[in-house]
């Protein structure tokens, strides 16, 4: 298989922006940033993995409900609040279809809302994910490279990934990390202790290892014991033991949570994942916490020395290209060429230039404390939670 070969030539995987449709910002110039790297080394197939755990609204009007079309805000779907602040798009809650309603202006579409009216798919999908990564399937082929296979990945994927694992009896996932629960414990207790640390705030136990889902709601379950068991009032409960795990993931009753989503995809397998601005910080924390919970003993001491030979396995791979343009407008604009002719502008820039003012570091609070750690001491490069960074 063409995409095997290639991920054993080049192990990468883009894991930047959320699961959104490809004409939204954050997911358009990263992924015009992906198809950069992919050319300049002859490489013919990409694999993005898009987070669906994520709500339908993040903030305002941003998330994967929402669309900016010629500067009006669209309702990817039609829903009401109601309908998207509580759940996930993960969800298989309902019947999704695409229906770009204005919110900010009544009467007939605009040209450009009937264009992409007449690209996106009029099916029903039982999800907003699987409604979105069909609908990119489409952009893609339209506006972006259709020589280059696209592969996306979400956390349904993932979930699969994850069963995969525990159904091989001998699987170091399943051997390791359900069965000796001693192993889970640690490197849960190593997480914990990064909060009386200058990485306070980086990498939390939000949730052990998976999230209860009932009908698109998504909540935090806890390790207690050899149960997982949600905190609130949820009547959920689940055995950690590999046969219970296969069918709560088969039933769609847990998802695998980011750090297993890592721990899968990037850390076991030694694929380097391209993030965000944040994800420059808290994958290494991640693989460090990964490695103190596995210097316990000896038997994992080939693993260890693999993860200290990764030269390079994360990087910041998310909106490293920054626009104020508006992608759809922008492509219809250029008529011709699509994707290629921006490829072509940008690729002729620095990253300075193309990156713009990276706002994404320099607002935010988490990198600013981290600045004033390095500043005073607290923090270096030579701290033992970057061992294995």
């Amino acid at each position: 298989m063409e995409f095997e070969r290639q991920i054993e030539a080049a192990p990468v995987l883009q894991t930047g922006p959320h699961l959104h449709l490809l004409i939204e910002p954050d997911a358009f110039y990263t992924h015009l940033f992906s198809l950069m790297g992919l050319r300049s080394h002859g490489r013919r197939c990409y694999i993005s993995y898009g987070c669906s755990t994520v709500k339908f609204v993040e903030r305002g009007r941003k998330g994967p409900a929402w669309l900016q079309i010629d500067g009006q805000a669209i309702n990817v779907f039609g829903l009401s609040r109601s309908k998207m602040i509580p759940y996930s798009i993960l969800g298989r809650n309902n019947g999704y279809s695409f229906q770009l309603q204005n919110v900010d202006r009544s009467g007939p579409d605009s040209e450009a809302i009937c264009c992409l009216r007449r690209i996106l798919p009029g099916d029903e999908f039982p999800s907003a994910a699987e409604a979105i990564k069909a609908a990119n399937l489409r952009l893609w082929k339209r506006y972006f490279d259709a020589e280059i296979d696209f592969l996306q990945l979400d956390d349904h994927d993932v979930a699969d990934l994850v069963r995969d694992h525990l159904c091989d009896d001998q699987s170091w996932l399943r051997t390791r990390l359900i069965e000796d629960i001693s192993f889970a414990a640690r490197l849960l207790d190593c997480i914990d202790r990064l909060a009386d640390t200058a990485w306070r705030g980086w990498l939390k136990n939000s949730t052990h290892f998976f999230w209860g889902c009932i009908d698109g709601r998504l909540f935090p379950l806890w390790l207690d014991g050899t149960i997982l068991r949600p905190s609130g009032a949820e009547e959920f409960r689940i055995e950690f033991s590999a046969a219970a795990l296969i069918e709560a993931l088969a039933n769609g009753r847990i998802v695998p949570n980011l750090l297993l989503m890592f721990i899968v995809t990037s850390i076991l397998p030694g694929v380097r994942a391209l993030g965000g601005s944040r994800h420059t910080v808290y994958y290494p924390l991640m693989r460090w916490a990964f490695c103190e919970a596995l210097r316990s003993d000896d038997r994992d001491a080939q693993l260890l020395v693999a993860l200290s030979k990764d030269e390079r396995p994360a990087a910041w791979g998310h909106r490293v290209i920054s626009s104020p343009y508006e992608p759809f407008s922008l492509l219809r604009t250029l008529r011709q060429g699509g994707a290629a002719t921006l490829l072509a502008r940008f690729g002729q820039m620095t990253i300075e230039d193309a990156s713009g003012p990276l706002s994404s570091f320099t607002e935010d609070p988490l990198w600013a404390d981290l600045a004033a750690a390095f500043a005073s001491g607290t923090a270096s490069l030579t701290c033992p939670q970057w061992a294995f960074s």
